[in-house]
């Protein structure tokens, strides 16, 4: 075994790696030229037919590190799968089918995506027809290979994706049974963001002896011309105080994250009911439906986009003003490179988050790991928005005055009374507000509500009450009394509100203990 760290960013361009030219035509029009370190370090590997293990996370540009060297081996004419891609997840094997389906476009292979809740039906007809490569859960996959209408015998190529999470998730004897199955001659590819032994364990039973591991060091400095900021606020509040940043501050192109393209689709949903220039970017739209939003996003026709972190991969604008984490990343790379699309080209950019009380102490870690400053910032008050819409107002009011379009009202305003052309002014102004305004905002709002709601494993059948749950609440939470609001038991579980400062605390403290007899388990309500 051969082993490769990679430090510092390798300067390669994807016409530099020896691949074929259709291949090279789909990623220039997919906006890519330069190689990631990850592409750059793996791709000349599995060219030369190596066995390879690669430690690097999500976000590092993986999924076209292996893509990319697969899918120019694949011969064509052949009509067996060639490359059979293993993945923990549904919604990984949709993503990764895409970046296949985009890569080998101009080649014109033929990629499917297996997994379950689908009918097998459907399936099998499928893996019938003329297929290069097969993207997989494995259970799904293992159903196949045991019903035979999966063939195996013509696989050259093995990957597995996001190995650790897979054998987290349970899927270490569906993952042997499955190598197993295929020809000894495979290469096979193994990527993952951490090394337990039970990887090393396969690599060494049905991987080369001469495997490369290739390790892809973690980025940990963010660009010294984005200031990042945070707000803490519940999820419940979460959409208003969104709505809040944007209409207190002046902003131009601004990219709003989200973890899952159902999450964008319902932020965009509300956005656009609020009458903001927002469209979607996820795997879900069409490539030319991708295209279309990014040339409007570019020129300006559109204020806001919200896009996952996969689909965001091929956004590469220069002007991007504000970013806004609205659901923050699994981890500190992708942070990095979500922050990193604005404050390009030398010019000043503001990052924001927007945090729950459980998610500050990862915005904690990612500020001592990255060595940088992120500060927090009260959601932004009534007044704030007010100020900056007038502010916003009576310019758009200037600029039309130069236009001297008002003319025509003039005879208008000589009608009014004296005494009553203020209250029209005023009343024009204020309807004119309204329609500026996002939001509709009644009250003030501030990091969240006054207290966290905590779901508990018990109830009025366990035959506790009040008392019973304050006591337990202080003797292992070992939180005060007066931390604690409205308890609502209903027959199997207990609603408890807790002050955000000591939730966490009471949780750690008190999870599994025993309540009445009942060993009781703690988490955030929903609504929380």
């Amino acid at each position: 075994m051969d082993t490769r760290e990679v430090e510092t960013r390798v300067i390669m361009k994807f016409k530099e790696l020896n691949i074929d030219g259709r291949i090279q035509d789909a990623l220039e029009k997919l906006g890519y030229s330069e190689a990631t370190e990850v592409q750059s370090a793996v791709i000349p590997e599995l060219k030369q037919e190596r066995d390879v293990i690669v430690k690097a996370k999500t976000g590092s540009g993986k999924t076209a590190a292996f893509a990319i060297p697969l899918l120019d081996s694949v011969v064509w004419e052949e009509n067996k799968p060639q490359v059979l891609v293993l993945t923990p997840t549904r919604e990984l094997a949709i993503q990764v089918k895409e970046d296949f389906d985009n890569i080998g476009t101009y080649k014109k292979i033929k990629t499917l995506a297996i997994f379950g809740k689908q009918p097998y039906k459907f399936q099998t007809q499928d893996l019938k027809q003329k297929t290069h490569v097969v993207v997989a859960t494995p259970g799904r996959i293992l159903d196949h290979l045991q019903r035979g209408t999966f063939d195996a015998s013509h696989l050259k190529y093995l990957v597995l994706d996001e190995a650790d999470e897979m054998l987290n998730m349970g899927f270490v004897e569906d993952i042997e049974t499955i190598l197993e199955a295929t020809p000894e001659n495979k290469q096979t590819v193994l990527f993952s963001a951490t090394m337990p032994a039970t990887i090393k364990k396969i690599a060494s039973n049905y991987m080369q002896d001469d495997y490369m591991h290739i390790q892809i060091k973690s980025k940990t400095k963010t660009a010294s011309t984005v200031s990042q900021y945070y707000f803490e606020t519940r999820p419940t509040n979460k959409f208003e105080t969104l709505c809040r940043i944007l209409d207190s501050r002046q902003m131009e192109n601004t990219i709003i994250f989200c973890k899952t393209k159902r999450s964008v689709d319902e932020v965009v949903a509300s956005m656009q009911q609020k009458h903001y220039d927002v469209e979607a970017m996820h795997g879900d739209l069409s490539q030319n439906q991708r295209t279309n939003t990014l040339k409007r996003f570019k020129s300006g026709h559109i204020q806001y986009l919200v896009a996952t972190d996969v689909a965001a991969r091929g956004i590469d604008v220069d002007n991007i003003s504000h970013v806004i984490n609205y659901e923050m990343p699994q981890d500190e790379e992708l942070y990095i490179h979500r922050i990193g699309r604005t404050g390009r080209a030398n010019k000043k950019g503001e990052a924001y988050s927007l945090v729950t009380n459980r998610e500050k102490n990862f915005l904690m870690s990612i500020q001592k790991r990255t060595n940088s400053h992120i500060e927090k910032l009260d959601v932004p008050s009534n007044q704030e928005i007010f100020d900056q819409k007038i502010k916003e107002l009576l310019f758009d009011v200037q600029e039309e005055m130069l236009k001297s379009h008002k003319d025509v009202f003039m005879d208008t305003i000589k009608d009014i009374p004296h005494d009553m052309r203020n209250d029209v002014m005023a009343t024009l102004l204020s309807m004119c507000y309204q329609q500026r305004v996002g939001f509709d905002y009644q009250e003030e709002t501030s990091a969240g509500s006054q207290y966290d709601r905590i779901f508990m494993t018990c109830g009025s059948m366990d035959r506790i009450n009040v008392k019973d749950v304050i006591e337990f609440l202080t003797k292992y939470g070992k939180i005060k009394s007066s931390d604690i609001g409205d308890i609502t038991i209903k027959r199997k579980f207990t609603f408890v509100d807790i002050k955000p400062k000591v939730s966490h605390k009471a949780m750690k403290g008190c999870q599994k203990q025993k309540l009445n007899q009942r060993r009781v388990q703690l988490e955030y309500a929903s609504d929380r």
